[in-house]
């Protein structure tokens, strides 16, 4: 009991209802809309992992690997494979990648992770790939007669570069979490108004990301200026 208030010591106010509040709208939806456990479990562990995220703390990997185990379940159930291969071949191997780099470059007055300056050259061949890789993700899921293919390739695009500037430690990965975020809440709209009710459930979560990250991106950037306060590059 006192390793849980020690851990959640440094934790404002916002962020303690912010998980409370979000835990309790995900479980409630899930049982109203006659959502699946997966669905609970995946709101729940996935917006754990990104308040955490917010936070700089890298025990967000290891929940993180837990809630996209969760969330390829729920997209192999709907039928977006783009969404299932993103999980399997790049957000999984991108996330191991990030755990090493994250527990490397530690903050440890504030135990969190020390956030990097990334060159305009690197910034700019992370974007200019990805929009030449889009269309290779469009055939390769067309292939896979993959639902609502154009907003699933932009899903994939978002997420890469999000998971990507995240492991490199880069408040741009808080901004195109949150253009994930809005792909998303489009991406499982669609067929919550073609009927399928039980997603609301699976909705929740990218609607709740979406003001976390918003968060997220202001606390980076809170972050990074005490950081350079005390000469952390």
């Amino acid at each position: 009991m006192q390793y849980i208030y020690n851990y959640f010591k440094d934790w404002n106010l916002f962020e303690k209802l912010y998980l409370f509040v979000g835990i309790v709208v995900g479980i409630l939806t899930s049982i109203i809309f006659n959502g699946t456990i997966i669905d609970s479990l995946y709101t729940i562990t996935y917006l754990t992992t990104a308040i955490l995220m917010s936070k700089g703390k890298v025990e967000s990997y290891f929940i993180g690997i837990i809630s996209v185990f969760f969330y390829g379940i729920v997209s192999y159930n709907q039928g977006y494979y783009g969404e299932l291969l993103i999980t399997i071949f790049l957000t999984f191997p991108m996330m191991i990648i990030g755990i090493i780099s994250w527990l490397k470059h530690q903050d440890k007055d504030e135990d969190v992770v020390i956030i990097s300056s990334l060159s305009k050259k690197e910034i700019v061949f992370a974007f200019s790939s990805q929009l030449i890789l889009f269309w290779v993700y469009y055939f390769l899921l067309k292939a896979f007669n993959t639902d609502l293919l154009m907003i699933s390739s932009l899903s994939i695009v978002t997420s890469i570069l999000a998971t990507y500037f995240e492991a490199r430690r880069s408040e741009l990965s808080l901004f195109c979490y949150v253009a994930n975020d809005l792909i998303l809440i489009t991406l499982w709209m669609i067929p919550i108004i073609n009927g399928v009710t039980s997603l609301i459930s699976v909705l929740i979560g990218p609607m709740l990301l979406l003001v976390n990250d918003i968060y997220g991106s202001y606390n980076w950037k809170r972050l990074k200026d005490i950081q350079k306060g005390k000469g952390i590059e």
